[in-house]
């Protein structure tokens, strides 16, 4: 039995997949930030993600699955909700640091740190909750702006 929940997650994806509407507005791109956050972090590691989605790239080929970075939140030194469905503050954070098909995910100087860190490091991490329209796709994102480890 379908859940209503569920049949709602269908139809968004249809109309993410199906693209604009013909005749509709033209496609804008445009990225809306809703929340800043600054912290000061614990490295919890890295682990591999499988993504469990339901498309016909899952969990191979669609860019979800991959290596995850986990980070334990020490304290907040900056917060910002930009917008009304921003991000609260939250414990823990991860990232995407590349995917299944070895595609960075993030920055490569992103990427360089992680790679550096060991478990238990402390780093200044900072990251946005941006909500993201792509050629009429929108959705969030979560881009890190900042991770540098703690001296």
């Amino acid at each position: 039995m379908i859940t209503i929940k569920r049949t709602l997650w269908i139809l968004a994806l249809i109309s993410i997949l199906a693209g604009p509407v013909v005749g509709g507005e033209p496609n804008t791109n445009k990225v809306v930030t809703l929340a800043r956050h600054e912290t000061v972090a614990e490295f919890l590691g890295t682990n591999y993600h499988q993504c469990m989605g339901l498309t016909s790239l899952c969990p191979d080929k669609c860019g979800g699955s991959g290596t995850l970075a986990s980070f334990a939140i020490i304290k907040y030194l900056n917060y910002e909700k930009l917008g009304e469905y921003g991000d609260p503050k939250c414990e823990q954070f991860d990232v995407m640091v590349e995917d299944n098909m070895k595609q960075s995910k993030v920055l490569p100087a992103i990427r360089d740190t992680v790679t550096s860190l060991k478990k238990g490091d402390h780093v200044l991490l900072s990251w946005n909750h941006d909500y993201v329209t792509v050629d009429g796709s929108s959705g969030p994102d979560r881009p890190v702006i900042k991770l540098q480890k703690s001296q």
